[in-house]
């Protein structure tokens, strides 16, 4: 007898509000990173260079482990993508609390603690794809939004931590705050369109093929996913990325250079998280809008933020200055990270999607390393940080030509309503209904052992129709 498996219809909502929670507390810990960073100078006494590069592979490995996550995603599941990744940074920061060599933490603040929350972030962010295809850039501004409230409230958090507990206490507290995103991932239920993309990526496969179709996606030639746009999305996410960790590194420096104190600085920084979970929510509703479109609210922004870098010495020199630039850079720079998963989704289709935000978040990751050692030595060249924003906003300014090209060359929601109108499973699933709900939608079938014959299911799911028949890019 065949059993057919489907989540609830308000199930989505569920999982919308389980990534909001995942992210803002297990998605956020590279953000402490400027905290944490002028706290390991004064418990170390370490070369000011190599903390640097620990602070920059902290922060970047979250986006380095994309290709691990997707790996994840379309072996297992992206709910336990997540609980992994809760898991690992619990484990990684209370081992951090035990270290006495600074070196060590390579292993286990940056790459344990920034391996899980890679994990928490890219699940948490490409579910919401898979239940809301169609409105993915009004949701996944909302989950995002969960990110910029953790980098609200997380640097103050952390400096009070380090204050009152000292910094082994203080990452004892984080750890512990980071698993509970291992909670809010066990309700991340698989869609069936997951469940759909599971099962194609594993039937009649070895291991190592499976392995290679989940890291390159479902194309039937690995060089469809190097398409101009695509490649366009991977240098424009690099360079913005670039010029976020910069800024986000170096912020409490130049903030208390020019006579803020340690709390004050990290005050400013929430003020950044404030401006970026506004930024987060009102973008994902803008680039929900077809008269707007991710491609022009991503260029924009971009260039707003390339213009207010430059200006970074006169507006830093009050504190109502401060404050005002750290409210505009968390208003403009945080909208990529909102823009990514829509862009990655239109250029590739919902079939490579878990496999090109693996690769679009390795892009970011090699970004994140590369920015602050490169801006440390320019700061070091020239005696002052200004310098480094300078750089930062001409990265910046990459980014915002490069949404521009991407709008000339990616896939448009006309694209995506032909490419749904030649897969009927695919318009079933995805045309504005709930695919859980459907019908005559992908079932998953539980075969009792006890029984020899093959059980029939209502609705069987051909992976050679709905998927093998279209290339990625029509």
């Amino acid at each position: 007898m065949a059993t057919t498996v489907h989540s609830p219809q308000w199930w989505k909502w569920v999982v919308m509000v389980s990534s909001f929670f995942a992210l803002l507390l297990g998605g956020t810990v590279s953000y402490c990173a400027g905290v944490v960073h002028v706290a390991l100078l004064d418990h170390y006494h370490e070369d000011v260079t190599v903390t640097a590069w620990l602070g920059s592979l902290f922060a970047s490995m979250f986006a380095l482990t994309g290709p691990v996550a997707s790996l994840a995603i379309n072996m297992f599941s992206c709910r336990t993508c997540v609980i992994l990744g809760g898991v690992l940074e619990l484990v990684g920061f209370a081992c951090s609390a035990f270290i006495t060599d600074m070196r060590w933490l390579f292993l286990t603040y940056a790459i344990l603690v920034g391996l899980g929350e890679g994990l928490v972030y890219t699940g948490s962010i490409v579910i919401l794809g898979f239940y809301f295809r169609d409105q993915v850039s009004l949701v996944t501004g909302v989950g995002m939004a969960g990110v910029g409230m953790g980098t609200f409230f997380l640097p103050p958090l952390t400096q009070y931590l380090v204050d009152i507990y000292g910094l082994e206490g203080c990452f004892l507290f984080l750890g512990a705050i980071a698993f509970h995103a291992a909670v809010f991932g066990a309700l991340m239920r698989p869609s069936d369109l997951e469940t759909a993309l599971a099962v194609s990526a594993k039937s009649g496969k070895t291991l190592c093929q499976q392995i290679l179709t989940s890291l390159c996606g479902q194309c039937g030639r690995v060089g469809e996913m190097f398409h101009p746009a695509f490649l366009l999305l991977l240098l424009a996410t690099f360079s913005f990325s670039v010029g976020n960790f910069i800024s986000y590194l170096f912020l409490p420096d130049i903030f208390i250079k020019q006579g803020s104190s340690p709390q004050q600085a990290s005050f400013l920084i929430s003020v950044v998280g404030i401006g970026g979970a506004l930024s987060r929510l009102l973008g994902g509703f803008a680039a929900n809008d077809p008269n707007i479109g991710p491609s022009i609210l991503f260029s924009g922004t971009y260039g707003v933020i390339a213009t207010i870098d430059f200006f970074i010495t006169p507006m830093t020199k009050t504190i109502v200055g401060k404050v005002a630039y750290a409210f505009m850079f968390g208003l403009y720079a945080s909208v990529g990270w909102v823009l990514v998963n829509p862009l990655t989704l239109h250029i590739v289709g919902v079939r490579n999607l878990a496999s090109a935000y693996g690769i679009v978040m390795l892009a970011s990751g090699i970004g994140i390393l590369v920015g602050p050692p490169v801006a440390s030595i320019i700061a070091a060249v020239h005696g002052k940080y200004q310098e480094a924003f300078y750089f930062a906003g001409s990265t910046f300014f990459v980014s915002s030509m490069c949404g521009l090209m991407i709008m000339l060359l990616k896939k448009t929601h006309s694209d995506l309503a032909e490419e749904k109108s030649d897969i009927p499973e695919l318009q079933s699933l995805t045309d504005g209904k709930d695919h859980a709900n459907q019908a005559d939608g992908i079932t998953l079938v539980i075969q009792p052992p006890s029984t020899g014959h093959a059980p029939i299911p209502s609705a069987p799911f051909r992976d050679d129709d709905m998927w093998n028949e279209h290339s990625c890019f029509q």
